[in-house]
């Protein structure tokens, strides 16, 4: 039995440390990446940050459910759609409380999710469209503090 408690342990902290790591992504969705790279813009955490003082960014995190209660950015402009449901989801949570013409900025762990999104949201006819460069992570970095764990307000899933 504490063979399989450590064996246990162990896989949990080695399936944490992938997600602190860049995905391994085959050439097909690389080829996608850079295509959705190219069609969308991206800021870093300075200029979000910026951004969220002044009160003109909507933030979107677009990582799924579980992702949400291990931490996120706090602010009052935030909604959470897991990727999967953005097109689905999108005029109900998103289009309920802003226009198209807002300011959006989406944020996942990295970024290759944010990235794909900000391009989805752009087709969709939203004007304004960022992802955050380096995601969460490098904002984590930037603003020097830990992020508080939380519920999320609702599960989008």
């Amino acid at each position: 039995m504490k063979i399989l408690a450590w064996l246990t342990i162990a896989l949990l902290l080695s399936s944490s440390a992938l997600w602190a790591k860049k995905p391994n992504l085959s050439e097909e969705t690389k080829a996608l990446l850079k295509e959705a790279k190219a069609q969308s813009s991206g800021i870093n955490a300075q200029a979000l940050r910026k951004m969220m003082k002044e009160k003109k960014v909507v933030l979107i995190d677009v990582r799924d459910p579980d992702e949400w209660v291990k931490d996120s950015i706090e602010y009052e402009k935030e909604l959470k759609i897991s990727r999967g449901f953005l097109e689905i989801k999108y005029p109900e949570v998103i289009l309920k409380h802003y226009t198209k013409e807002d300011t959006f900025v989406l944020y996942c762990a990295l970024e290759p999710r944010s990235i794909f999104a900000a391009q989805r949201l752009s087709q969709l006819g939203f004007k304004h469209v960022f992802y955050l460069k380096g995601g969460l992570q490098q904002f984590k970095k930037y603003s020097g503090c830990k992020l508080p764990k939380r519920q999320p307000i609702a599960s989008l899933k």
